[in-house]
């Protein structure tokens, strides 16, 4: 039995409060950064026009790249991966365990509950307690049947699946193993042995 999460998750978990910060952070570098710009532009007498289209160009790319990286760090924090004893691979994703508020401050509300359902989650070993019966988690989270592709994706991997989901449709998603779980060698060894056409 194997249980992959994001590492130092516990006491010292500060996910909420640092995805909060990100995210005004965010706004506040898409905001200032075409200001500053035309600003100076002003100031200096350059070209404003030219200089405030590529200040709102530079900004809305930065706004994605930061944005890209904030929802990679959700993501991983939101996954977990699961092996019981007879080789079954799950994923959890405690997003579903919150319920969905609106607004900014709905959205923090949310961030803090996710990171009170992942520190139960861990405490309370429901997990395993759950894995350690029959069928284990088959019927109640996502089962991932095999792998058809695996590619690198900046700092971990990209992997699109095949799953069986808790009603048991069967159909294809895509997971980010990104850098960061917990023995993550090993969780990436559990998806390449799903690849398709490896050899057992």
């Amino acid at each position: 039995m194997r249980i992959w999460m994001e590492e130092q998750v516990g006491e010292k978990d500060h996910f909420a409060a640092g995805i909060t910060l990100s995210v005004i952070g965010l706004a506040v570098a898409a905001i200032a950064l075409p200001c500053g710009v035309t600003l100076m532009a002003l100031i200096l007498g350059g070209p404003v026009a030219e200089v405030s289209l590529a200040a709102c160009i530079g900004g809305a790319a930065l706004t994605v790249f930061l944005a890209r990286k904030i929802g990679r760090k959700v993501h991983q924090y939101c996954t977990v991966f699961c092996q019981d004893d007879e080789g079954r691979l799950f994923a959890v994703d405690i997003r579903k365990f919150v319920g969905c508020q609106r607004g900014a401050i709905g959205f923090v509300q949310m961030l803090f509950q996710m990171q009170k359902a992942k520190k139960n989650m861990k405490t309370s070993h429901i997990l395993e307690r759950y894995m350690r019966q029959r069928p284990s988690l088959t019927g109640v989270e996502t089962q991932i049947l095999s792998v058809e592709k695996m590619r690198m994706a900046g700092n971990g991997w990209r992997v699109i699946c095949q799953v069986e989901y808790p009603n048991k449709k069967r159909g294809k998603r895509s997971f980010l193993l990104v850098g960061g779980y917990e023995n993550e060698g090993e969780l990436v060894a559990a998806f390449e042995r799903r690849l398709k056409g490896t050899v057992m």
